[in-house]
């Protein structure tokens, strides 16, 4: 099984965090993302995911930064991806699955100690790549 996730920024540098369905609540908050479909390939795979849980299209600027190994809900063994990716909205319509959104500075994010399914140095790396690879400083 496998999966593909994105730190999905707006034009002015802010992430996007998804607040996952309680009862399905696995992280503090979610990336946009999800499980591929079989033979379904990462990038692909993950457009659609981020179109369905936000309504946005995004751009993917980095490939792959990270990969972790995780459980899926059916308690499987998954490989999730990382990727890096910008938006031109900033108005998300979430689906079912979650039940808010949120856009956050990477001071914010640290400040308030927020978590997403990504490991601290995972969440490091990416606001430094993405720093790197745009104008937000």
């Amino acid at each position: 099984m496998a999966a593909a996730f994105a730190f999905v920024f707006s034009p002015d540098g802010k992430l996007l965090l998804l607040k996952e369905d309680e009862r399905k609540r696995k992280y503090m908050w979610d990336l946009p993302g999800g499980t591929l479909r079989n033979k379904e390939e990462p990038l692909h795979g993950l457009h659609r995911e981020v179109r369905e849980e936000t309504g946005l299209n995004i751009e993917v600027i980095s490939p792959t930064c990270w990969l972790k190994w995780d459980l899926h809900e059916s308690g499987n063994p998954i490989l999730v991806a990382f990727y890096l990716a910008t938006t031109t909205a900033s108005h998300v319509t979430v689906s079912e699955e979650h039940t808010a959104y949120r856009w956050v500075t990477p001071a914010q994010y640290f400040d308030e100690h927020l978590k997403v399914s990504a490991e601290e140095r995972i969440v490091v790396d990416c606001f430094t790549r993405y720093r790197e690879l745009t104008t937000h400083k």
